[in-house]
């Protein structure tokens, strides 16, 4: 499954907060939850297209509070709670975003139809033209898996989920986009099987797991 690479400032701070809080466990030189793989790179600079990582759980509250309990922050994106998103999947999708390392944006997802075990659910990327992305993501042998539009009076957000490499990523296109998360760097999403680093729309950078 496709990894994705976190920049920080602190390798062992970040590390720390992962499995401390998040419940990550060292695997060689990855953190794994599940079937979710993250690889932690030292450094610095500005935030990549990648705008946060998603978790499967299959109850949100109760992963939440288990989270919180441990330290974790809700982030900006959602500060007064969970929120619902009626139009994914059959019975909607309830979410909440903590803060990762250096501000990193990780989501917690509950399927509330299809509830799935704590692990991978996607990766979340804003995109400033989707049909291009998509084509960028199904040229490297992505299948779109669901294509949604949330309607809402700020006008029309494009959703397309895309299956790669045994993972999912989201691409989004919103009427106005939300700022990224201002320091924690999801950097690049090195994928098994891709012969050579490439680069797509907005900077979205892929290389070689």
């Amino acid at each position: 499954m496709m990894v994705p690479e976190l920049v920080v400032t602190d390798l062992a701070a970040a590390q720390r907060q992962l499995c401390d809080v998040f419940g990550f466990a060292r695997d060689g030189g990855v953190l794994r939850l599940g079937s979710q793989a993250i690889v932690l790179r030292q450094g610095s600079g500005g935030h990549g297209v990648i705008d946060h990582l998603a978790l499967s759980v299959p109850d949100l509250d109760a992963a939440a509070a288990v989270m919180i309990a441990r330290g974790a922050v809700v982030e900006g994106t959602t500060p007064d709670g969970a929120q619902l998103i009626p139009e994914f999947w059959r019975g909607g999708m309830r979410y909440l975003f903590l803060t990762g390392p250096d501000g990193a944006r990780i989501e917690l997802c509950h399927n509330l139809a299809d509830p799935k075990p704590l692990g991978h659910d996607h990766i979340g990327i804003p995109c400033t033209d989707i049909a291009a992305s998509e084509a960028f993501v199904t040229g490297l042998g992505g299948r779109l898996v669901a294509a949604v539009t949330l309607t809402r009076a700020e006008g029309d957000t494009l959703v397309r989920f895309i299956e790669l490499s045994g993972g999912v990523l989201e691409l989004y296109m919103a009427p106005v986009m939300p700022p990224l998360a201002p320091h924690g760097c999801w950097n690049r999403l090195l994928v098994p099987g891709l012969a050579a680093p490439v680069t797509g729309p907005d900077g979205l950078h892929l290389a070689p797991l």
